[in-house]
């Protein structure tokens, strides 16, 4: 994350032209606050963003962006730790997380969504606690992670909810039950006010419920699930390590399943078996889910993809303690398998920024502060990571200069701001980004000042166009319209 100075992760961009978008809305050399209007409460992912504005102070919108992402990628083993810790199982285990955070999910640029991880996590640890003794203190603390767990992204939160009143749950003692659930009464509260609001919780209750009136369900057969579940996991870079460290990390696990040996505290506290049973009974419903829930609905994608991270992770609860030669070589090899995933996602990282970015920050010096630019993007993706980590080029240009771009994620209902009708680009149609051989620049681009080119040109290079190409290089090229 650190070595390069554009990470291989296909959202990233729109995450920061979303930061400078909010951080610098009053700027008027960028000029945001002519095209655009701010909603903070459209968007459930309100902490992520929160957090990112105030470090972009500092830091600036990049560098704020690579802290939370460390912050997530870090912050995951060490949540899992206190989880393992309170349920009195091998805190080791948390090793087993390591390997799983450079995932689909960080990848594709889920931030919201990796980030949500390891405070959930954390809040079944506070969860645990609280179950033990009940304090102010705790409950107080449990309260405040799981509303910033929703304000962080709804899934793992859906999960830190279900599994913290499955934690506190006391069969025949309901004032202990109450009390136990009275922190989660906030954050539930949010998302009931967020899903009768917000446009975006609209459509997740929609498609939570297999359809609606904005669109079809896609669902997904459960040969194709299967085949593309490794790729929701770790197989993210093109060629065969990854892969290969993606058997190794589940031959190790099943290693660590039956060879160990159920330790923990043989207390009948909030630590014992079955509260630690309650929490990985999260595993297979995550699982299960990942079957039953629709692919994509209406703009909402992925959606089941997101559960198989979360079915393994769940699952680490329920491996016994790790003693003797094969527990201290099952951790080795965990220990081994972090290490070279890292060091290969690097690898990765580093040629993809050397070889293949190219002159991508020239191509962005030759526009104005606060134009409007559009991206075509012929070549979108890399020789190695997969996905698409150039799609969202235009992203780039907003980040650094302002002004209004499309591709954008201003148009989508999770958007903290949108456009202002009276100063907004024409409305493009779905996967427009995807499809930049249908464009006609000369029809549909007319608005824009600029056009930022990655591969083709496509049609705009055509003598008709109303374009002159002003800067060229490997990979970019930059056109003016000529008014």
């Amino acid at each position: 994350m650190w070595s390069v100075a554009h990470p291989a992760i296909q959202d990233l961009p729109q995450h920061l032209a979303a930061v400078r978008v909010l951080a610098d809305y009053g700027d008027p050399e960028l000029a945001f606050a002519q095209y655009f209007t701010v909603d903070l409460f459209r968007t459930q992912y309100l902490a992520y963003y929160l957090a990112a504005i105030v470090l972009s102070w500092p830091f600036g919108v990049l560098a704020a962006n690579k802290i939370l992402i460390t912050a997530s990628i870090v912050g995951t083993p060490y949540a899992m730790r206190a989880l393992i810790r309170a349920l009195g199982g091998d805190e080791r285990l948390a090793l087993f997380v390591v390997p799983l955070t450079w995932n689909a999910h960080l990848i594709l640029g889920f931030m919201n969504f990796t980030a949500a991880i390891p405070l959930a996590l954390w809040g079944l640890a506070l969860a645990v606690r609280l179950r033990e003794r009940w304090t102010r203190r705790r409950a107080i603390t449990l309260g405040v992670v799981t509303l910033v767990c929703f304000y962080t992204h709804v899934v793992p939160f859906a999960f830190l909810g279900l599994g913290a009143a499955l934690i506190g749950l006391e069969w025949r003692q309901h004032r202990e039950t109450a009390w136990r659930w009275l922190p989660l009464v906030p954050a539930g509260a949010a998302m009931l006010i967020w899903t009768q609001l917000s446009p975006a919780g609209e459509s997740t209750v929609s498609a939570a419920s297999g359809g609606g009136a904005r669109g079809n369900a896609i669902f997904m057969s459960a040969s194709q699930a299967l085949t593309e579940l490794p790729s929701w996991l770790t197989d993210v870079l093109h060629g065969e390590q990854d892969s290969q460290l993606l058997v190794g990390f589940g031959l190790t696990f099943v290693v660590a399943a039956v060879a160990g040996r159920r330790g923990g505290n043989a207390s009948s506290g909030p630590s014992d078996w079955t509260v630690r049973r309650r929490v990985a009974l999260l595993s297979p419903l995550a699982a299960l889910l990942y079957f039953v829930t629709p692919a994509s609905y209406d703009w909402i994608w992925p959606i089941n993809a997101r559960f198989p991270l979360l079915a393994v992770m769940f699952a680490i609860v329920a491996l016994p303690r790790q003693r003797g030669l094969v527990g201290a070589a099952v951790l080795a090899a965990v220990v081994t398998l972090s290490i070279s995933g890292s060091l290969e996602v690097r690898r990765a990282f580093v040629e993809f920024d050397r070889d293949e970015v190219g002159a991508l920050d020239e191509a962005i010096a030759q526009l104005p502060k606060g134009a409007r630019v559009a991206a075509l993007v012929f070549d979108r993706g890399s020789r190695q990571v997969k996905f698409a980590p150039f799609i969202h080029s235009a992203a780039w240009v907003q980040a650094e200069n302002g002004g209004a771009v499309m591709f954008t994620f201003a148009d989508f209902p999770q958007s903290p701001f949108v456009f202002r009708e009276d100063r907004r680009p024409p409305r493009v149609g779905p996967r427009w980004e995807w499809m930049p051989e249908r464009v006609d620049p000369g029809r549909d681009l007319t608005w824009y000042d600029y056009v930022l080119v990655r591969g083709g040109p496509g049609r705009i290079a055509q003598a008709s166009q109303p374009f002159e190409r002003v800067w060229q290089s490997q990979h970019w090229s930059v056109w003016r319209h000529v008014r």
